[in-house]
């Protein structure tokens, strides 16, 4: 029997993304993540950090998702726990969940591991963690292997996780794209996803970007969208500052090779970059000379430096949905030494996460921004997540006998359902939403 339980993640997007799949009487998670809507309204309000809290209080706010029943039912089943990819929403509750499960193993590529492990804020957990790398196995039982598939995304060795069971195999692709140009690894591994369609049991993916049209780009096209903007500005005695997601390794790359080509200093400031790059190093994908600042007071000295002459330094920082405790706010609030004026520039090299707070976050920090008569350069950005035409490809390819679209709420499903019966398959058949909380047996 195949039963699978939407735990959460299937009824928003960007929040508490976790699947359990029982295989008979094994069972293997997918993802354990934060509600992030909920831990930068949080962390706003009542200005306590949230890695710093208990798993009750986290799940009285609903900030991870909710395993009880989970845990009563299947949790002495529990064989392993797969996280796709280093995304807070999909690995943020670890450090929370995970031991609840404790003789499950934790599994994902390296520099998935090193997020997890910076996540723990030095904290012993008692589950075992197993790197694994993309395109390779790892045998859970005589009846369960998983697999880890290269995919792309907007951060590093992301994978799509195949289950293999005696019943067919099972893709996790829970926010993927096909790039086929990416900055930083591999292109998305075609060759094996046409191989695990045969047989392929369920899919279970995302639809983040479902509404769009058309293929989403390459990372390739934000490398020149944010040098067509840039190189403007050469040997322009301006200040010039750019947020972006601090897990986009390749995109803080693409900004610390600009900045040296306009010659000048880079400068990376933020508690979360520095987290990220730091597991990029250890993980071996990518290692820079540029100084980077985490703390606050380093940050400061940093930006005081930075400051003084602006026309040197191009600052990279936090904040790219106006988090409130953020590099960027603090600016914007003249909570730090580095003092915004006229036609100074910043650059948000990234989207709107499309919930209330982040919305509401943004909308904020620009009209400061604004009020301070700097040059504001929005969505110099390609988006991470698969577009309508991707998602068709996607289910052609790998020719699943059943569909399960998540990670958008139920707008966002419905939409992928129709993609899915323009190509044959029947929703309520063979294409299934659920919401959070709900299961479903896929196979008797």
């Amino acid at each position: 029997m195949i039963e699978l339980w939407a735990v959460g993640g299937y009824s928003e997007v960007g929040s508490k993304n976790m699947t359990a799949i029982r295989i008979d009487d094994e069972v293997i998670i997918l993802d354990m993540g934060y509600n992030v809507g909920k831990i930068v309204e949080y962390e706003g309000t009542e200005g306590e950090e949230l890695v710093k809290l208990p798993y009750e209080k986290m799940l009285a706010i609903d900030a991870i998702p909710n395993d009880t029943k989970l845990h009563e039912e299947w949790g002495s089943m529990v064989k392993a726990i797969v996280i796709g990819h280093a995304h807070i929403d999909h690995c943020g509750a670890v450090r929370l969940l995970a031991p609840r499960y404790k003789k499950a193993p934790i599994i994902g590529t390296p520099f998935t591991l090193e997020v997890v492990r910076n996540t723990l804020e030095g904290k012993r957990i008692p589950n075992k963690f197993i790197p694994l790398n993309p395109s390779s196995k790892y045998k859970i039982s005589d009846r369960v292997t998983i697999e880890l598939v290269n995919m792309t995304h907007s951060t590093p060795q992301t994978s799509a996780v195949v289950i293999h069971t005696p019943y067919g195999k099972i893709v996790y692709a829970n926010d993927y794209k096909l790039d086929d140009h990416p900055l930083i690894g591999k292109k998305p591994n075609y060759s094996r996803l046409k191989e695990i369609s045969k047989n392929c049991l369920a899919l279970i993916s995302d639809t983040t970007r479902v509404e769009y049209t058309g293929h989403t780009p390459s990372e390739m096209l934000a490398r020149e969208m944010l040098k067509d903007v840039l190189m403007r500005y050469l040997n322009r005695d301006v200040g010039i500052i750019v947020t972006t997601f601090s897990s986009h390794i390749a995109r803080l790359s693409t900004l610390i090779s600009l900045a040296r080509k306009m010659g000048r200093e880079p400068l990376l400031v933020g508690r979360s970059i520095s987290n990220y790059l730091q597991a990029a190093k250890r993980a071996h994908i990518f290692s820079t000379d540029a100084k980077v600042f985490g703390y606050k007071r380093d940050v400061n000295k940093a930006l005081r430096r930075a400051n003084k002459e602006k026309s040197k330094y191009f600052v990279i920082c936090t904040g790219n949905q106006g988090e409130p405790n953020s590099v960027l706010s603090r600016i914007a609030n003249d909570e730090t030494p580095y003092v915004l004026g006229d036609d100074d520039i910043v650059i948000f090299s990234c989207t709107v996460i499309p919930t209330p707070v982040s919305e509401a976050n943004r909308k904020t920090i620009e009209n400061k921004l604004l009020e301070k008569n700097v040059r504001i350069f929005r969505d110099i950005h390609v988006s991470g997540h698969a577009s309508r035409e991707d998602q068709k490809e996607f289910l052609q390819m790998l020719k699943p006998k059943h569909y399960f679209p998540t990670h958008g709420g139920i707008e966002k499903q419905a939409a992928a359902a129709k993609i899915a019966e323009s190509i044959g398959y029947k929703i309520n058949e063979n294409v299934h939403i659920l919401q959070d909380g709900q299961r479903m047996v896929i196979q008797e």
